[in-house]
């Protein structure tokens, strides 16, 4: 078993024994009971208390007693499980005898509990030998002895359950080092009480995921929790505080281990004093998120070394036994809203320290970790204490209120409360002012009242009608007060990652209020942290934090870097890029360090960049690269990860994206009118209702589809969505509702009378320009815009502006220095619109224009060419089938064409890339910079003398699209090589997205060898093979759909009028196919025509319309179907689909197939043993006909009345709910919506 199966196995064990103890104590789940008059006093007491948590959770959960319950349970559960395995840790590392873990030397119990044994022999009778008693016995001597709260009896949530459970629960513990997959070892590690921890919450994890719910304040801990690991941690404690203590002792020796080996990797450490002095028991550090603690216990560490080295080199006098108690007391500090997290995190401190004092050592009294789980009264209550003896003037007493009421909501925003920052905004901002120094006087003096007045508020309110629960909550204000009051010399952090777009109500309006002016950092929480961690940090303080690297490219984060790069300096920052440095969690995270201290800021940063190695062999090694790359920093090592410059050269970029690995020559280049000033990019439109107002082409009539909407105010207008990977022209295929100029999209409206609908860039309607997709792991591809097309916010679009020349535009923007240069601006997966208009646009010479818009426009009419072929386009003319030879050998002309244009598509591309970096001037070393990132044009690769006279002599042959001069003289340019590659797998191409220029690049071949292999071997690839007959075989159903009277055919014999299979035979003949290539298409579907008819046409056709994630499945041929036992099976065309065709089912093809199956039944010889099956056989149809006559009747009853232009999804859903449908076309929500469609 995994560690994450054992942690929820314990988890369930305690949660159902604590259950049942409330259940014991008259806590029932259905409500409360009253206790038997002769209950045990304890119970009593334990009864009361726990009534009194159970009543303050429920005035936070709107008085509901249940989740209130539920709610004290899991915290109950969360103790107990931290009781048993803190201690699991600690006597793992002998710091007292065996409390929990059992041997069979000691009769099958622990060394302690058979110890205690023998000074309470009565005890051996009770139940579990008396396990419950010995444990209570247990904690109350870690409580008395080493001053742990958890372990104390009185502790809130501390309950035990029955000695039999509690055998239960221990034996599931000792199970976990008794497990292979989990190592005998586990519970030596620092962080393995975190790793439990993580684990735990997979059970509240998985709920919130599967709920989809916008992420509220109570529920950030859970959507972006995850466990930093060791030596992230290690990294930036080291390079934050361990830098720091070097530039007040930079000849200090901690460094180095006993041995004299380097145990702490500080890069950029001061040869000389940097700052003054100051007492170690000064220095404090924070984690204001700090989760289980990773960052405070591996902290505590190095304090304790850093005062060992003050005792060892200079002579400082601290007694080691007391330095934990120091460093808990003086030096950590943590702020975290999840109470369990921070009882974790005092428990695991708790333990370094018993384990580093040595036995005469004194613990800490208490820690300054803390949870903001409190509540305190609203302010009305509190007002007349904070004014009484004041003079304070208003905007103080505002401030006052404010201050009160945010400290009311710690529970909901935890640290990113700010109490100093709300007190500074008094200062006067002009330090110049005659009365500045006067002002600052009074308002030091106010802030000091205003603090203490606070504390003895908060103080003052704990007495009144207070239980420990409360006392114990009120202690966690004060001391979360005077943290927020306080400046620290180190913050450190791995904050939540949520993003603004799923922010609830509540955090969206606090993060608005207090984190957008006048710098935004509300676009995520993370963002959020930034700023607080530099805030809680002092004027010379140091920040070291890891989390998603969004923050350095994308536009909505440009003044975060800003602050970044004006307030602060990056001493060190690791790109890591997407990983499982988290485990199971995939993040794509950056780390760094901080430094506010103005001295440094003249000092180059260094960042170690690892992101080239997502997604490739070499990904596994990042880590290892990573701690190389600053070994050499630290040694003075060349290492190609690490680039070195000033920070000021990241501000030479608009926007500030932290691009820190080009030349400064190409630094330059962004100097230059970018694509914004040149062109115009422009975003487009959000419908409000894709669902209700966007169609597939083919879903609508064509006489309906606008040509020129200026002229035919047709309602169904062109609409570009993006869509997957495809360069120069395509992904053509969705109409949108433009009628009477979208007024239905204009004044749609949510369920607060609001527009829904985003409209924008309307004046660039209809004109011809370039659309583009920006997601996908592929990148970015650019493609031609006819004119009379709208675009959406998916399929955004650039247009001519000052810079005419959309040919030229299209093939910049497809060529390598685009891509490259967008995804400098933004690594992620979707390019946005302003990282586009970021990107530097180089004028071109007329020559070099000339040559690029020729290619440019040949590579758009040779995609125009190719959409021909395809059922999926509008301009789709035939199959690409033809008539005058085998059917293999038709197939495979059109593919050796086909893949000769493709392949003159990509020489032409490598051109453009040429081309274009000319224009650019780049470097060579540019020039390979942008190839080594975007790879090598396939074009360029080598190829056989054979292949290249061959190709040149299909090009002279090839009248429609003539080469041009550049790229005759690129072939001839071409570096020979006869050794090429044999390729021997062209039955893969074309599968899973496997297309021409894949298939080359995966080969790394030049497509005219791919050509010339692929001519002569004379493969058909299967996939697409059968692809293209199942599309032949699609276009000759709809042509005999639409040639029949009411577009309704049967599959199913005796119904009146021939059966399909043959229609389409008879149609195949019409188009001029003969017998034998009849048969040749059918073998090529892999099914006799009427099974495949009946068995896997329908889902076919409706998986290959699936082309955008967020639209249905939209065939235009449906197959109805009665059941198991086909008693009617029909195909019907969308085209001729209403509610009068539902009727005429009923009437007629339901009424003759009835017939026949009793005409048949009557006349069966049933003496016989297979008239007897064929009997009971149509008996079982007749049912199976009568059933879905009814389904017939309940959908007409219904009221179902299908309009073509309401589509295929609104349309067949109410089919598919009824069963009607051979394959089910729409999944769950897409039913659900569609039916109860209001449109």
């Amino acid at each position: 078993m995994k560690l994450i199966e054992h942690v929820l196995h314990i988890r369930s064990l305690i949660q159902q024994a604590i259950d049942n103890r409330f259940s014991r104590l008259g806590l029932e789940s259905s409500g409360v009971k009253e206790l038997p008059e002769n209950a045990l006093s304890s119970n009593k007491e334990k009864r009361s208390r726990l009534e009194s948590i159970i009543e303050t959770h429920k005035q936070a959960l709107g008085d509901d007693y249940a989740e209130a319950r539920k709610e004290t349970i899991n915290e109950c559960t969360f103790t107990l499980f931290n009781r048993l395995a803190a201690l699991k840790v600690m006597e793992d590392r002998e710091l007292f005898p065996e409390v929990i873990r059992c041997r069979v030397e000691h009769g099958n119990l622990s060394y302690a509990h058979k110890q205690w044994l023998e000074e309470h022999a009565d005890e051996r009778n009770a139940e579990r030998m008396g396990l419950k008693h010995f444990l209570e016995d247990k904690f109350q001597e870690l409580s008395d002895n080493y001053k742990i709260p958890l372990y104390s009896p009185d502790y809130a949530y501390a309950m035990l359950p029955t000695a039999d459970e509690l055998f239960e629960i221990i034996t599931a513990f000792n199970a976990i080092e008794q497990d292979a997959d989990c190592g005998a070892d586990i519970w030596k590690g620092d962080d393995i009480l975190g790793w439990m921890y993580e684990n735990f919450n997979t059970v509240e994890k998985l709920a919130l995921k599967d709920s989809g719910e916008k992420t509220e304040y109570d529920k950030v801990s859970l959507q972006s929790q995850v466990y930093t690991p060791q030596w992230v941690v290690k990294f930036l404690v080291d390079n934050t505080l361990g830098k720091m203590y070097l530039e007040m002792y930079p000849d200090s020796n901690f460094i180095y281990d006993e041995d004299g080996k380097v145990k702490y990797l500080i890069a950029n450490a001061p040869v000389s004093q940097m700052r003054h002095p100051k007492k170690l028991e000064e220095i404090k550090l924070i984690d204001p998120a700090c989760g289980s603690g990773n960052f405070l216990i591996y902290a505590f560490s190095l304090f304790y070394d850093l005062y060992l080295n003050q005792i060892d080199q200079y002579d400082a006098g601290y007694s080691r036994r007391d330095i934990p108690k120091l460093i808990v007391e003086n030096n950590l500090y943590g702020v975290d809203l999840d109470e369990r997290a921070v009882q974790l995190t005092q428990i695991a401190l708790f333990i370094k320290a018993i384990q580093l004092k040595g036995r005469r050592g004194a613990m800490p009294a208490y820690t300054h970790v803390v949870s903001t789980h409190f509540e305190l009264p609203e302010y009305n209550q509190v007002e007349a204490a904070f004014m009484s003896g004041s003079d304070w003037n208003e905007a103080q007493q505002k401030t006052i209120r404010s201050i009160w009421e945010d400290l009311r909501a710690a529970y909901k925003f935890g640290s990113l409360i700010r109490v100093e920052e709300q007190l500074d905004a008094l200062l006067p901002v002009d330090s110049t002012d005659m009365f500045a120094n006067q002002w600052k006087a009074n308002m030091f003096d106010f802030k000091h009242q205003m603090i203490t007045t606070l504390r003895n508020q908060v103080h003052q309110w704990t007495g009144e009608g207070s239980n420990e629960y409360s006392l114990a909550k009120a202690n966690d204000a004060i001391t979360f007060l005077d943290i927020l009051s306080t400046k620290f010399d180190v913050a450190v952090a791995n904050p939540p990652y949520t993003d603004s777009a799923d922010f609830g109500t509540v955090l969206k309006e606090f993060v608005g209020a207090n984190y957008s002016k006048p710098l935004k950092f509300n676009s995520n929480l993370y963002a959020c942290f930034i700023k607080r961690c530099c805030e809680l940090a002092g004027d010379d303080g140091k920040v070291g934090m890891i989390h998603p690297m969004t923050f350095m490219y994308i536009k909505t984060f440009e003044d975060v870097r800003k602050y970044i790069l004006t307030q602060t300096h990056i001493n060190l920052f690791v790109e890591y890029g997407l990983s499982n440095l988290f485990g199971t969690v995939m993040v794509d995270p950056a780390f760094y360090v901080l430094e506010k201290d103005g001295g440094t800021k003249n000092n180059d940063s260094l960042f170690i960049s690892l992101d080239q190695y997502t997604r490739t062999p070499q990904e596994k090694y990042k880590k290892q690269y990573c701690l190389e790359a600053l070994n050499d920093i630290v040694t003075k090592s060349q290492n190609k990860h690490v680039y070195q410059l000033p920070q000021s050269k990241l501000k030479d970029i608009k926007s500030y994206p932290f691009i820190y690995w080009i030349s400064d020559d190409f630094r330059e280049k962004f100097k230059n009118d970018s694509v914004d000033e040149s062109l115009g990019v422009k975003c487009g439109i959000t419908t409000g209702s894709n669902e209700r107002f966007v169609r597939y082409w083919w879903e609508v009539s064509k006489e309906n589809i606008s040509i020129d909407y200026k002229l035919d105010e047709k309602k169904w207008v062109g609409y570009t969505k993006g869509g997957p990977y495809n360069k120069w022209y395509g992904n053509l295929w969705t109409v949108v509702d433009w009628e009477n100029n979208g007024y239905g999209i204009k004044h749609i409206l949510d369920d607060k009378g609001k527009i829904k609908s985003r409209m924008g860039n309307e004046k660039f309607f209809f004109k011809e320009g370039i659309t583009y997709s920006a997601s996908g792991s592929k990148g970015i591809t650019f493609r031609y815009l006819p004119q009379n097309f709208i675009f959406d916010v998916g399929g955004s679009c650039v247009f001519p502006d000052i810079y005419k020349n959309n040919s030229y535009i299209l093939a910049f923007l497809n060529s390598k220095v685009c891509s490259y240069i967008a995804n400098c601006l933004n690594p992620t997966v979707n390019v946005q619109v302003g990282d586009l208009k970021r990107v530097p646009f180089e004028l071109p010479q007329k020559d070099k224009e000339c040559i690029i818009s020729i290619l440019s426009e040949q590579n758009i009419q040779i995609r125009r060419r190719s959409c021909k072929y395809s059922i999926l386009e509008r301009n789709y003319v035939n199959s690409p089938i033809g008539i005058g030879n085998k059917i293999s050998c038709e197939i495979l002309f059109f593919y050796i064409e086909e893949n000769a244009l493709e392949t003159m598509v990509l020489l032409n591309e490598s051109v453009i890339n040429k081309t274009i970096f000319d224009i650019y001037e780049l470097s060579t070393h540019d020039r390979q910079m942008v190839l080594d990132k975007e790879g090598l044009p396939v074009g360029d690769y080598s190829v056989s003398s054979q292949a290249k006279e061959a190709y040149k002599k299909w090009l002279s042959a090839n009248t429609e699209f003539p080469a041009s001069q550049e790229v005759l003289e690129h072939i001839d340019s071409l570096e020979i090589n006869e050794d090429q590659p044999h390729i021997d797998d062209f039955e893969s191409l074309y599968q899973n997205n496997n297309g021409w220029e894949e298939f080359c690049i995966k080969h790394k071949m030049n497509p005219i060898e791919v050509w010339y292999q692929f001519k002569n071997a004379g493969i058909l690839p299967p996939q697409r093979t059968q692809v293209l007959a199942f599309e032949l075989i699609t276009d000759v159903i709809r042509s005999v759909l639409a040639k029949d009277d009411d577009g309704v055919i049967p599959l199913t014999e005796r119904m009146g009028e021939e059966q399909l299979a043959g229609r389409i035979e008879q149609e195949l003949v019409e188009r001029g196919y003969n017998s034998a290539q009849i048969s040749q298409i059918i073998q090529l579907l892999g099914t006799p025509l009427d099974k495949y008819l009946q068995d896997k046409f329908f889902k076919q056709l409706s998986d290959h319309l699936n082309l955008f994630m967020y639209l249905p499945k939209t065939p235009f041929i449906w197959h109805l179907t009665s059941g198991p036992h086909h008693a009617i099976e029909l195909y019907i065309s969308i085209y001729k689909w209403s509610r009068d065709t539902v009727f005429r089912i009923k009437s007629v093809y339901i009424a003759n197939r009835e017939t026949a199956l009793n005409d048949r039944l009557s006349g069966i010889d049933v003496s016989t043993a297979n008239g007897q099956l064929e009997a009971a056989e149509l008996k079982e149809q007749l049912k199976e006909l009568n059933v879905f006559a009814e389904k017939i009747d309940q959908l007409l009853a219904s009221g179902y009345d299908p309009k073509l232009d309401d589509g295929v999804g609104k349309n067949i859903a109410p089919l598919q709910k009824a069963g009607l449908l051979s394959y089910e076309v729409l999944n769950a929500g897409q039913l659900k919506k569609y039916l109860n469609a209001d449109w």
